[in-house]
């Protein structure tokens, strides 16, 4: 089966497919005004896209309050989950069980929908924070990590014991994306303008010593050896983090601001969008860029998916 990078195009308003070795345009889905976030499910067949509704997180408004869901071997939208009162939808996750998570930046409230086939949302959580970005759910769906850019904490909900206060853990300034490592005994959240990683022990839910950064991190992945891949928005790099060896640290630089990451662990390369209407693909293991794949306008997020022959 022939793969394809899906990419969130929030200034186009579009879900973009694109071929990740060519760059060659694949496919559009239209989408409602300013898609911000991308969720997969495990089989690859549905992409769940948030609405923000304004182009930046700083910008006034209302903001949006639907959440798409895409076919993607027929690329088509096939489903629309309305978040109601809750405004500005950002963060999204999905757990091993396919629960959808939903974050809503306007309300500080984490949605839940127990099987987001049914298309509604079950029940809904207060952050305990201010300006909730960001979610990283484990895999059995027991504890929700919410970054909360406007308090510069760390929220931990308990999305099956919804009466339960969540847990706040203070950490750097403009805390943004997060990753649990593969163990889920380590939760790593980037901080953008204090230019540091916190490092959660999930166990105890209490910060270790936070690894420093060149400047702006602001978002996280993993590559297969467990190595943190982060975009440096101030500092126009790829920062590749051995967590083991957190002073050892390579930057592939980049000619412009990124915002976002994914990786393939197949071909062993990264997706990072900018800022110029473009990703650059990064071999992680030589540490050098490739290619770049021009899309339209303002992506953000991106997975890679195996498309259906």
């Amino acid at each position: 089966m022939p793969k394809a990078l899906l990419v969130v195009q929030k200034n186009d308003h579009s879900l973009g497919f694109y071929e990740p070795q060519s760059g060659e345009p694949l496919g559009r889905v239209a989408l409602d005004p300013y898609p911000h976030e991308l969720a997969v499910s495990a089989d690859g067949r549905r992409a769940y896209c948030c609405h923000f509704g304004v182009a930046l997180a700083e910008d006034e408004g209302p903001g949006g309050h639907t959440v798409s869901v895409v076919d993607v071997a027929a690329r088509r939208r096939v489903g629309t989950l309305d978040c109601g009162a809750f405004r500005r939808p950002h963060g999204i996750a999905l757990d091993g069980a396919g629960r959808l998570y939903v974050l809503s930046e306007g309300a500080s409230r984490l949605l839940v929908a127990e099987d987001p086939a049914q298309g509604r949302f079950d029940r809904d959580l207060p952050t305990g924070g201010r300006g909730s970005h960001w979610v990283t759910v484990t895999a059995d769906g027991r504890l929700a990590f919410v970054s909360n850019m406007g308090s510069d904490s760390l929220s931990v909900l308990f999305p099956q014991e919804p009466a339960r206060a969540p847990v706040t853990i203070p950490v750097g300034r403009r805390p943004e994306g997060s990753l649990l490592d593969a163990a889920e005994k380590r939760l790593y959240l980037v901080n953008r303008e204090s230019a540091e990683i916190s490092v959660i022990d999930v166990d105890r839910l209490a910060a270790l010593a936070p690894i420093a950064t060149p400047p702006g991190p602001v978002r996280i992945c993993g590559d297969a050896q467990g190595w943190l891949l982060v975009p440096l928005y101030h500092a126009k790099a790829l920062a590749i983090v051995d967590p083991d060896r957190p002073g050892e640290q390579t930057q592939v630089a980049l000619p412009e601001a990124p915002v976002a990451i994914s990786y393939d662990a197949a071909l062993g390369w990264a997706f990072v969008s900018t800022l110029a209407d473009r990703i650059w693909v990064v071999d992680v293991a030589a540490g050098r860029r490739l290619h770049a794949i021009a899309t339209a306008a303002g992506p953000d997020p991106s997975a890679t998916v195996m498309l259906e022959s």
